[in-house]
Order: structure tokens, then sequence, then C-alpha cells
């Protein structure tokens, strides 16, 4: 017997997916953003994954981007992991456990045995669930960042946030 996780599609985004994952304008700001990750996914440098049910369209997303080592974070290189996001009507169903794992999968096949994330620290819901499935607190950030918006501004926002880190084990380097 299935679950309502079988109706949903986990699939590598395209570029005619941007739009939507905007999320109907909310997102619209990182519009630059998106199309840099989609570009870096055509190069091989990231592994944008969309998660969406037929006539309904994308549900979730979560971006993974190839870093070289970090004296912070790992001492080799990692996917750092951004963007992720499940709508609301589809949280706590598993989608996002689901998308997890994907990350994992996909890591290890590059041969890659540690994710990074950045968690605000105003969202303890997200920390205990990226606590809940493995990836441990390794420093606060201060959460300073720029971009081009969608209209060519440059924009400035600050989000603190927790680093967080998870070791795979199913790699086999140590």
């Amino acid at each position: 017997m299935g679950t309502w996780l079988d109706s949903v599609n986990i699939r590598l985004m395209n570029e005619t997916d941007l739009p939507a994952i905007e999320w109907d304008g909310e997102y619209k700001r990182y519009r630059r953003v998106y199309r840099e990750i989609y570009r870096g996914s055509l190069a091989g440098r990231s592994v944008p994954w969309v998660a969406e049910i037929s006539n309904i369209g994308i549900i979730g997303q979560v971006f993974l981007t190839e870093k070289q080592p970090h004296e912070d974070y790992a001492d080799r290189p990692y996917m750092f992991l951004s963007s992720f996001r499940v709508k609301p009507a589809y949280r706590n169903l598993g989608l996002g456990t689901l998308l997890l794992k994907v990350c994992e999968v996909t890591a290890g096949d590059r041969k890659i045995d540690i994710i990074v994330l950045n968690c605000a620290r105003s969202n303890q819901r997200s920390r205990s669930f990226y606590e809940k499935n493995g990836f441990v607190v390794v420093r606060n950030d201060p959460g300073k960042w720029s971009y081009i918006d969608d209209e060519g501004k440059i924009r400035e926002e600050t989000n603190p946030a927790w680093v967080m880190r998870k070791k795979l084990v199913s790699s086999s380097k140590s």
C-alpha cells in the first residue's frame, strides 16, 4: 500500500521551472540567484531538485552546490544545501525527509560525505528537523550576504543562522 508521497515526482530542476520556484512571487527577488544555480547545474557544480505533483505543480525544492574545503566545516569538498522549501500544505508529511535523503544520495554519488547548511536562528522548527535528521550545529553565522535582485539592484540581507553539518555514514571516505 502506497502513501501520498508515491504521487510526488522528485526530479532535477529544468529551466522552465525557474518561474515556479519563485513561489507565486514570494521569492521573485532571488530570480538571478536561482538562474545562477541552474547555470551551475549545467556546468556540474550544483544539483537543484524539485518535488512536484502532476496537475498541482512544484511543491518543494532543494539545491546542492559543491564547495571546496572550508576551515570551519570540512577538510575536503562538501555539498552546501540551500533553498530548501516545502509548501505549507505539504509540510510534516515526510516530503522534507525524502528530499534530504535525495540530497544524501546525490552527495554520495559524487563521493562527498559532508553536507553543510545554514538554518535561520529564528527557525527552531527547522533546526529541530535538521537535528532529527543527523545535522549538528558547528557554528553561528551572522547571515550577512548580498545579491543582485530581479530588478538588477544590489540587495543586502541579514539572517543570522546556525551553520549545521552532517557527516554521511554511507560513504567510503573517513
